[in-house]
């Protein structure tokens, strides 16, 4: 019976299409701008997108919420407040298809800390119980920021931006450790032109590098802990300065 189990098994993951991953620059910018700005702390943010046929996965935006912990509470506030905003964007296909995180120590860059991947697992269960028609084998992915990488984006002219992420989908014991073999780089906003890596990784450094406040990016936890009046102006679902910034230099 264990023979047959174990046959089964290897059949499945044999027979089942793999989920083709790509993300747009935006969403590259806006996770590299959150790690950077908050580089001795971890960070945590929302991957926005939609699954298609294929099984596809395309990201489109990032949503950064902490650069601390995540808690419950706050954290199922955000995502709700996320999935409204979403719902009243008239766009019936855009969903929640994932989370990012970075870890709080450099060169600690191998896997995703513990809090993402139980966060992630949460995504997936809601996925899974969404009234949306999802099609077949759609998965949410888990993107890990490598702060090594991303330092060394920073520092060497051209760096190519795929040594400073890594994107996980779920292994066979339903754990998000499983590396994606290839991520595609691409615009995702209709009428622009496929963007690269290279050109992903500097347009990525030069906003990193930019002043604070001509490329600022704000985070959830940002939103919650400024006075009424920061509240009211703190854009943390969209940062547009970062959405006018890759308009422009994309």
């Amino acid at each position: 019976d264990d023979h047959k189990h174990v046959k089964l098994l290897l059949f499945s993951m044999m027979t089942e299409p793999q989920q083709k991953v790509s993300t747009s620059q935006l969403a590259l910018v806006k996770m590299f701008l959150h790690a950077s700005h908050n580089s001795t702390s971890q960070v945590h943010g929302i991957l926005v997108g939609r699954f298609s046929v294929g099984p596809k996965l395309t990201i489109e935006d990032a949503v950064p919420l902490f650069h601390s912990a995540p808690t419950k509470p706050i954290l199922d506030s955000a995502l709700r407040i996320i999935e409204s905003h979403l719902c009243g964007s008239g766009d019936k296909e855009l969903c929640v298809v994932g989370w990012y995180t970075a870890n709080e120590r450099l060169g600690d860059d191998e896997r995703p800390g513990q809090a993402a991947l139980r966060i992630i697992g949460g995504i997936a269960s809601r996925l899974e119980c969404s009234e949306k028609a999802l099609p077949a084998h759609s998965e949410p992915v888990l993107a890990l920021v490598r702060n090594s990488g991303l330092a060394e984006l920073l520092c060497v002219e051209s760096c190519d931006a795929q040594r400073a992420i890594g994107f996980f989908q779920r292994d066979n014991r339903k754990h998000w450790i499983d590396p994606v073999s290839e991520v595609f780089t691409s615009v995702a906003e209709e009428g622009s032109k496929d963007g690269s890596w290279k050109n992903a990784g500097e347009m990525a450094a030069v906003a990193c590098k930019s002043d604070s406040k001509a490329v600022s990016i704000v985070d959830f936890e940002d939103h919650l802990d400024g006075s009424l009046d920061t509240i009211r102006s703190t854009d943390w679902l969209m940062n547009q300065k970062v959405v006018d910034f890759v308009s422009k230099n994309g």
